[in-house]
């Protein structure tokens, strides 16, 4: 009998977690950083708890308790350090992606009530232009300046001048108390569909993720930071759960560079998208098919799998060249943050890089299942981890409903939107995900679609949109991206479904396929034939560029959809 989870210490607050990591591995590399001369910064542990103690003792100085303080920049050590800082004694988090547009900003720090704001450097001039519109505002502090700005004050001079405070028996930020059940950080929703809320998370929220995370998973050596950091399943499925374990955390610094950067980071796992897995396994097969090596990889599969089956596990051998090609030491992958196809995942771990697919929402602080070495499904997000519940409302006679959830990883609420908070929970205070799914009798869930993506057509039959995509993207090696959606009205007898693809121009380049769209319409009439014919794809509509997508790398349905009805 496997053992169900690994065994962790629950830790009251975050606050605690920083201890705890700066007393355990004092002298170890937390986090590695490219800097401006491209040469590798190194922090410790120890650094790090002196660095947060030293800021937040500053900012406490400054008058700034119960500040919300928004965080706007790219992934790196000095926007850890402002997290941790703000959360850990001084007020609420406000993490702003870094791809908003400035009018969204200005939403948003609104919105969050936002008194200061901490930017790196490449953000200086955009706060700038925003400034006018945000008179509540009352102090600007840069991470990482290049030059002198005059009106905003200086990260590290803040730093210096907090350990000076300390130094002369300041203690009013290290002994504070931490109150586990009080907001610290209004994180937004990525909006896919709709507008972004403001999530309010507490301690208790996070440091649930952190346990039930690591419970379930047992991360080690050094990791690779790619995703941004200030969305949860970064944060607090990767970042934080990396202190608890003396992780070595290596950031990404630009997505035109991450195997370049893996390469010289030489990472043993890392978080992604299934977007970044899908291009991995691409690379890999087109490198294959470059080379003309495509039969002996496919040979090579083959036999390594027959091997495994009587226990004889010889991938890092046979496939050494492909794994040198990504630095390596990369033997585990955690996904999450959208669907994944299975055979992506299969891909990657007949070649040595093992796939520990998941699943979260902002919302539940963001993780809700995982799976892991010790339990794994193919198909599956993985088991629930073990500090919430999951069950499936009004379900279906398949078993498939909406997923509800229930336990201490759930928020507190919406920011200010006590309506909406309201609409987001049953009355017996299971939270409502808008995912639908199933759970199977090892308590496995799986996800089917989206509740709000979901088709229903005039004859009563619903339609998961989901189902339709990942079909198309598994057989059509050629489609990089797709929507299904019906542009019709069942009310003008104008119902119909309609699939809206991007294509891998390299792809059909390298096969000289000339006439893609012919092939395109000919290669659904073919998938149409094994789907109900209520399923069936009526109208093929090309997009010329790339969907728009979230920081995370999920399609924003709602624009794609409304420009695919625009061509239909």
């Amino acid at each position: 009998m496997k053992k169900r989870y690994y065994k962790r210490e629950k830790l009251r607050d975050i606050k605690a977690l920083v201890r705890r990591a700066g007393t355990l591995y004092p002298d170890k590399i937390a986090y590695r950083e490219i800097g401006p001369q491209n040469q590798i910064a190194e922090y410790s542990f120890s650094r790090l708890e002196q660095d947060v103690n030293a800021f937040g003792t500053k900012l406490l100085d400054m008058g700034m308790k119960g500040y919300h303080i928004a965080i706007l920049g790219e992934n790196s050590y000095a926007w850890v350090v402002s997290f941790l800082s703000v959360v850990n004694g001084v007020g609420v988090a406000v993490p702003l992606d870094k791809e908003l547009m400035d009018k969204d900003l200005v939403k948003l720090l609104h919105k969050s009530d936002t008194d200061v704001i901490i930017c790196s450097d490449s953000f200086v001039q955009t706060v700038k232009n925003i400034l006018p519109e945000c008179p509540r505002i009352k102090a600007c502090i840069v991470m990482n300046p290049v030059e002198e700005y005059p009106g905003f004050f200086v990260m590290e001079k803040l730093i210096q001048e907090g350990r000076e405070l300390l130094e002369q028996g300041r203690r009013d930020y290290v002994d504070c108390f931490i109150d586990r059940e009080e907001m610290c950080e209004i994180v937004f929703t990525s909006g896919t569909m709709g507008v972004s809320k403001g999530v309010m998370l507490s301690h208790k929220n996070i440091m649930a993720v952190v346990y039930g995370a690591l419970s379930l998973v047992d991360p080690g050596g050094v990791s690779f930071s790619v995703l941004p950091v200030s969305h949860t399943y970064e944060c607090n499925c990767h970042i934080l759960p990396g202190l608890y374990c003396g992780v070595t955390i290596c950031f990404n610094d630009s997505l035109k560079r991450v195997v370049d950067n893996i390469n010289l980071f030489k990472p043993n796992i890392t978080l992604m998208v299934p977007l970044f897995l899908k291009a991995i396994h691409r690379s890999i097969w087109q490198h294959a098919e470059k080379n003309g090596l495509e039969g002996h990889l496919r040979f090579g599969i083959k036999l390594s799998n027959l091997l495994r089956k009587i226990g004889i596990d010889l991938r890092r051998i046979y496939f050494k060249p492909i794994l040198d090609r990504f630095g390596g030491n990369l033997c585990q992958i955690i996904c999450g943050g959208a669907p994944l196809n299975p055979d992506i995942a299969k891909g990657l771990e007949d070649v040595g890089i093992e796939v520990m697919n998941g699943y979260g929402i902002t919302e539940c602080a963001p993780l809700v299942a995982v799976n892991t070495p010790l339990w794994k499904k193919a198909g599956s997000v993985g088991q629930v981890i073990p500090v919430c519940r999951v069950k499936i409302d009004n379900p279906d006679i398949e078993g498939c409903g909406e997923i509800l959830v229930k336990g201490d990883n759930v928020m507190l609420g919406y920011y200010k939107d006590p309506e909406g908070t309201k609409a987001s929970f049953t009355e017996d205070g299971w939270f409502r995900t808008g995912d639908l799914g199933y759970l199977d009798k090892r308590n496995f869930l799986y996800i089917t679609g989206r509740k709000k993506n979901l088709i229903v057509l005039s004859n009563g039959k619903n339609v998961q949109p989901e189902e339709i995509e990942d079909l198309i993207l598994a057989k059509l090696p050629y489609v990089k991206e797709v929507v299904v959606f019906a542009p019709g009205s069942p009310e003008d007898d104008q119902e119909y479904i309609a699939a809206y693809v991007y294509v891998d121009e390299e792809y059909l380049n390298t096969r000289e396929i000339t006439d893609y769209k012919g092939r395109l319409n000919e290669d659904i009439k073919i998938l149409n034939r094994g789907l109900p014919s209520y399923k069936r794809i009526a109208k093929v509509l090309i997009s010329e560029t790339e969907f728009e997508k979230t920081t995370t790398r999920k399609i924003k349905r709602k624009p794609v959809i409304e420009r695919g009805i625009e061509n239909a």
